[in-house]
This record gives C-alpha cells, sequence and structure tokens, in this order.
C-alpha cells in the first residue's frame, strides 16, 4: 500500500510531493520547537528515576554486607570467647553468600587475634590498632559512636582498592564494656558490579562522590570528576554514618539547540521518504534469510524425523546439566532407552510403518517426562532421558516403570494397533560416573544388561544400588497400602509445661502395623518415604488424623496442643498451604492447637517459597517448631529472621547432660538463645529425675520423654492427662 502511494505522488503530482513534504517538515520542525522543554525536563526526571533505582540496590548491597557483621557481632555477644574454629565455621557460611567480603578479622582489645580467610592474612595477626595511625582515627570513632564505620575505597598493598567496615562490639548486661572491634574487608569493584554500577548508562556518565561518607564535599571514586560539572542529576547514598552522593550527566548539558533538532527532523524526513520504497524489498530478502538460518539451526540441532534433540544438541545440553549438578552436588538420572524388536517391525510392516512408531514413541515419551528433563534421539531405534534434579534413585526407577507401563500401551498405525516394549538402562550422576562419555557408556551396558535378561526389563548400571531402589519402591508401595487398608496409627506423647507440672501438649508418632512384619519403627520407613514422594501422602494421613484426634480431645475435656512432624518434601507442592488448610478447617478445631514440628534445613535451604508458605500457615494460627535443634545449622543470625515459636533440644544432647560438660553448656546455650530471642524452648529425650531437675534449675520451658511418659494410644493418653 506504501508503495503504491508513493507511485501515485510521483505519477500524480511531483509539485505535490514537495507541497506534502515541505508540511511535514514545518509541522516536525514547529513540534519540536514547542516540544523540546517538555522532552529536556522528563529526559532529566527519567535519569532522576533510574538514579534512584540504582542508588536504592546501592544501598542494598552495602546493608547486605553489613548485616553479615552485624549478625558475628550478635554471635560474640554471646559467645564473647570465641574460637578460631568456630570463627572460622561461622565467616565460611557467611561468605558461601555469594557476596563481596574478601576476608573479615576479629580484634579483641583491637588486636587482631582471629582472620579468616588466613591464607595470605597471617601478617595481619597480632596487629593493634592503636599502633596504625592510618587506621585508627575510624577505629576510634566507631568506638565513641558504638557505629558502624565504613570507610574508603581506600587503595590496598595487592595493588586493587576496597572498602573497610569497622564494627565496635560491646558486651555485658547493658553492652557497655567494649570487647573489640570487627573489620570487613569488601571488594568495591566486586560490590560496584553487582549493584549494577557502571560509568556510563542509560546513555549518561555515572560518578560517586563522597569517600569515607564525606558526600558532596568528598573526592570523586567512582566515574568522571567533570560529571558533577554538567548540570547533573544527583541522589543521596546513606551509609550507617555519613553517605556517599551518586550523580548523573550528560556531557555538554541536557539542551539540544533548535537547529540541532531542526536538523534532525530534516534528515529523518529525507532518509524516510528514500528508505520506505526499499523497505520492504530488505524485509523480503532479510525474512528469507532467517528462514534459511532458522532453517539449517534446526536440521543441526534436532532429529528431523521426531524432532527431538540430536546427538549433537544432545550433547551440548548434556555437558551444561553435568556442570551444573557438580556445581550445586545435585544428582541426575541417565536413561538408555532401546525398542525391542525394531529390526522385525521394519521387516514384517515396512519402513514407513517403523518411522510412524518411532514418531508416536517419541511423542509419547515427550509427554510423560518432565518438561525441564532432556529427551534426545541418539540414532535409530535409540533414545535417552535425563531426569534432572532427582532426590534419590528410587525416583529414576518410579519413572522409569512408569515410562515402560505407557509406552508399552499399543499404537494405532495405519488403521492397525502395534504393541513395542523397550529396554532401559539407567546410570545415576555422580556414582555411575562424572563425565558424559562414562555415563552414557554405563547407561548403554545397563541397556544391554536388560536385552540379554529377556527383553522390557529396567535395569541399573549398579547392581547394589539396583537392590536398595526395587526395596524402596516395595515400601513405597506397602505404605500406599498400608494408608487404604488402614495400617498406620498415632500414638501421642505428652509434654509438660516446667513452670505449671501441667500437661499442656503431645507430640503425634506415627505407627505402622504391618500385617507380615508386625510394628515397623518410622526409622525404617519414613526416610523411603521421603525419598520416593510418599511422604506427601502419608503426610495427608497424619494431619488428617491428628485433626481427628484433637476434636476427639477438645469433647473429652483435654486441652493440649498436638505437635505435628512435617517433611521438608511436603512443602514442595505449590497448594499445600490451601491443602492442610482445607483439611483442617474440615473438623473445625482451633489452629492454634496445632504445632508443625519442621527441620533446620528447611528454614536453611529451601528458599524464599516455603518461607512464604510457613508465614501464611502461622498467620492462621498454626505455631512452628524447629525439631532436633542443635544437630544442624543452629545459629541465632538466622533465627532471628525466621517465624519459630518453638526449638525442640535434640535427645541426644539430653542423655548425656548430667555428666558431659559440653553437651551440658549446649542445652544451656540453646536455652538462653530461645530466651533472648522470645522461643520456647522444648527438651525431649527426658528420661530421669535428675534430668528434669537440671533442665528445670537452667530455664527450660517444656520436657517431653520416657521420664513423663511413652508414646500412648489414645485412650491410654486421656487416662494418663486425667490422672497426672
Amino acid at each position: 500500500m506504501f508503495r503504491q502511494a508513493i507511485q501515485f505522488f510521483i505519477q500524480r503530482s511531483l509539485t505535490l510531493s514537495v507541497c506534502m513534504f515541505l508540511i511535514v517538515l514545518l509541522i516536525a520542525t514547529f513540534f519540536v520547537n514547542h516540544e523540546f522543554d517538555r522532552i529536556r525536563d522528563n529526559h532529566k526526571h527519567q535519569a532522576f528515576i533510574n538514579l534512584l533505582t540504582l542508588g536504592a540496590r546501592l544501598e542494598g548491597a552495602i546493608n547486605s554486607h553489613l548485616v553479615v557483621l552485624r549478625g558475628l557481632k550478635a554471635e560474640i555477644a554471646i559467645n564473647a570467647d570465641i574460637t578460631q574454629a568456630e570463627f572460622a565455621r561461622l565467616v565460611d557460611e557467611y561468605l558461601q553468600t555469594q557476596l563481596s567480603i574478601s576476608h573479615i578479622a576479629l580484634a579483641p582489645d583491637l588486636i587482631i587475634s582471629n582472620i579468616y580467610p588466613l591464607e595470605g592474612n597471617e601478617s595481619a595477626l597480632g596487629l593493634d590498632y592503636r599502633d596504625v595511625e592510618t587506621q585508627f582515627s575510624t577505629v576510634q570513632e566507631s568506638i565513641n559512636t558504638k557505629q558502624i564505620i565504613l570507610t574508603g575505597p581506600i587503595p590496598l598493598v595487592q595493588g586493587e582498592s576496597a572498602l573497610i567496615a569497622r564494627v565496635p562490639v560491646y558486651i555485658g548486661e547493658n553492652r557497655d564494656v567494649l570487647w573489640g572491634l570487627i573489620s570487613g574487608v569488601i571488594d568495591d569493584k566486586d560490590l560496584f558490579e553487582n549493584a549494577g554500577l557502571e560509568e556510563t548508562l542509560w546513555g549518561l556518565d555515572i560518578a560517586v562522590r563522597g569517600k569515607d561518607g564525606t558526600g558532596r564535599e568528598g573526592e570523586v571514586f567512582f566515574g568522571y570528576a567533570s560529571t558533577f560539572d554538567h548540570d547533573p542529576v544527583i541522589v543521596d547514598v546513606f551509609l550507617p554514618t555519613g553517605r556517599w552522593q551518586l550523580a548523573a550527566s550528560v556531557k555538554g548539558g541536557w539542551y539540544v539547540s533548535n537547529q540541532q533538532v531542526a536538523y534532525f527532523w530534516f534528515v529523518a524526513l529525507l532518509v524516510s521518504l528514500v528508505t520506505a520504497m526499499a523497505t520492504y524489498l530488505i524485509v523480503s530478502n532479510y525474512r528469507e534469510k532467517l528462514v534459511a538460518i532458522d532453517t539449517a539451526n534446526y536440521r543441526a540441532s534436532y532429529d528431523g524425523l521426531t524432532g527431538l534433540s540430536n546427538r549433537y544438541h544432545f550433547t551440548l545440553q548434556f555437558k551444561k546439566v553435568i556442570n551444573e549438578h557438580q556445581r550445586y552436588g545435585k544428582i541426575f538420572a541417565l536413561f538408555f532407552v532401546d525398542l525391542d524388536y525394531f529390526k522385525e517391525v521394519n521387516d514384517n510392516w515396512g519402513h514407513h510403518v517403523g518411522d510412524e512408531l518411532l514418531k508416536l514413541f517419541s511423542q509419547r515419551m515427550s509427554r510423560i517426562i518432565r518438561s525441564d528433563d532432556l529427551v534426545a534421539r541418539l540414532a535409530g531405534d535409540e533414545f535417552v532421558v535425563v531426569l534432572n534434579d532427582i532426590e534419590s534413585a528410587t525416583q529414576a526407577e518410579l519413572l522409569a516403570e512408569k515410562l515402560q507401563f505407557e509406552l508399552g500401551e499399543p499404537y494405532l498405525i495405519d488403521g492397525q494397533y502395534l504393541s513395542v516394549t523397550h529396554s532401559l538402562g539407567i546410570a545415576i550422576y555422580p556414582q555411575d560416573g562424572r563425565s558424559m562419555d562414562v555415563l552414557l557408556q554405563n547407561a548403554d551396558r545397563a541397556m544391554y544388561e536388560a536385552k540379554r535378561a529377556g527383553k522390557n526389563r529396567i535395569y541399573f548400571f549398579n547392581d547394589e544400588l539396583s537392590q536398595e531402589v526395587k526395596r524402596h519402591v516395595q515400601v513405597h508401595n506397602e505404605i500406599l497400602e498400608g494408608i487404604r487398608k488402614g495400617e498406620f496409627e498415632l500414638y501421642l506423647q505428652p509434654i509438660m509445661t516446667l513452670t505449671s507440672n501441667k500437661i499442656s501438649k503431645c507430640e503425634a508418632l506415627i505407627r505402622w502395623i504391618h500385617p507380615d512384619r508386625g510394628i515397623v519403627s518410622p526409622i525404617d520407613f519414613i526416610p523411603i518415604a521421603e525419598q520416593t514422594g510418599v511422604i506427601r501422602a502419608l503426610g495427608d494421613w497424619i494431619l488428617e488424623e491428628a485433626c481427628y484426634l484433637s476434636d476427639l480431645l477438645t469433647v473429652k475435656g483435654v486441652d493440649v496442643q498436638i505437635a505435628v512432624n512435617r517433611s521438608v518434601a511436603e512443602f514442595f507442592p505449590k497448594d499445600t498451604v490451601e491443602r492442610w488448610l482445607h483439611i483442617i478447617d474440615q473438623y473445625e478445631i482451633d489452629h492454634h492447637k496445632l504445632v508443625f514440628e519442621i527441620t533446620e534445613s528447611l528454614l536453611m535451604d529451601s528458599g524464599g517459597n516455603q518461607l512464604d508458605k510457613i508465614n501464611q500457615l502461622r498467620d492462621k494460627g498454626i505455631a512452628f517448631s524447629i525439631d532436633d535443634f542443635g544437630t544442624g545449622y543452629s545459629a541465632i543470625n538466622y533465627l532471628r529472621h525466621y517465624p519459630v515459636d518453638f526449638l525442640k533440644i535434640d535427645r541426644s544432647f539430653v542423655t548425656d547432660i548430667l555428666d558431659d560438660e559440653q553437651d551440658r553448656t549446649l542445652v544451656e546455650v540453646i536455652i538462653k538463645m530461645g530466651q533472648t530471642l522470645g522461643i520456647q524452648v522444648i527438651a525431649e529425650g527426658v528420661e530421669t529425675k535428675e534430668q528434669l531437675a537440671m533442665l528445670e534449675q537452667r530455664g527450660c520451658d517444656f520436657i517431653q520423654g520416657f521420664y513423663l511418659s511413652k508414646p500412648l494410644p489414645l485412650d491410654d493418653f486421656i487416662a494418663f492427662y486425667r490422672s497426672y
């Protein structure tokens, strides 16, 4: 249409074309002249908004580093006699957070006694800040103000530069006794890069001034000093003490002359008239080239018959999978799949039937596996599947069985049904190999073993692992069958409040009354249930049964909270909160009568999504307790930020509390930690009167254990509650 219009104007009237050109040029010039001031102001306003966002990111990056030092300060305030090993462990945890801290030093009485990492920094040990004039002024300032002082960037001996954070530590009941100083060295270039700070952004020059927090009076330490001379937009970046100034400007100022604007529009209109007629031909030619390139790339990476990745593309993807799982210490499974009697299908039915079978087989396999797994056709009737990020080999076995079942269903080809089986070999990373070649070779060997054993089979490369997986799958199926047949039962173990000596809580503990093996300990089936995923079905049954028992107890006048164990795996489904609340509300019980017991690993390793779910449940009145506390991370810095109502001291510490000074000290620390953070503490595994007395003396809130009572069936628990 545009080309026809141009031809029309050229053919009809050259004069009209010139007039239209002049009219458009005059309108554009008039518009630019009147709109220029608004455009300039919008430009500066947008620059200011962008600069505010950049400043907020920079403040956030700084504060995330200071949070680490404040957490370490809190640890030292509790444990002033921190050892080098304890210090190294804490700092190692902090430095694994991918921050820009290069090293941290402790200086009790202002003399450096601990530094991490030690390698390369040994010469700093024993340094007395009072003897270093260049540093003592900022050290004295942080002590006098009791504030964190951030100085720099300053040049380092190694030739780089860094920010230095000084954190004074005060101990004692009123925090009025100076313990010493924590110093953190922050890589300023890495910090700025992670915050997105660059010398040129959005077409503007960026600079920062105010070294050592001196604001507009300080020197420029990032970008060009001339940035502050060209009518800059400036925002403040607030530090613990003092501030930086972040500026953006355009060389030559924000103003553009009317002559330049008119010239721009004149050139733009002139070029548009010339290029408009050529656009169609250029675009058409470019589109054809893109189609040709896309076609070539597709043929190089994907199998033309099935649409799956070919060997070349799979090799590239598989190497990335290995690198990623190696980096995060995770495991995955490699399936090597080969059709049984595929040659006979081609010989008896023709190659067109064989090709159609391969396409249908590929489509069905792609539907079965997860969206983030890999599937490829290597050659002929050989396929591979990579099952990413699995929890155990049992999970791989379950998917292999699903593949074997669903891929074995008949295929409709040319109006008739054709049945075909396959043999499948499995190799697990990293125990069956750490490289692509070794894993493919071992999975291929396992597949041939499956064929040699009679075809239509699943074989693991590792025979021992195969037996274990089969046992896990058997237990998995028996648990599902046990839920259906009512083989499980909940026992209740009393929990006593020490201040009132009343039974105020109980823990729901599952028992499996197996028809063949009798009573099966949870130790023998709960870990397997967590690996295979059946823990979710079992956990839903436990929660529903606990709600049922809570309702019965309320009717019978027994007022207790019931604690229910929740596995990490149960928090993964997106509908976890809605499903659990639906189960609870079916019994119309008070949410405050439920406590969910979780492990520290859920808080530490599961990320923000699981924390959101915990907060949603706590908002509904459900309390949370950390089970087996003391055996995992147990850092006060983490507890300050996570929603926890109770800590349960692991029974291993309580058992030797009378004889083992270290266990006794750990129990005291956990109780004091709970008191400091407002978290109540439960000691489990209490078996003697002497243990009870010691726990009561140290301020423990609750006890649980055989001294009080073993886990009881419902009727026995009610009788115990009424007679206690």
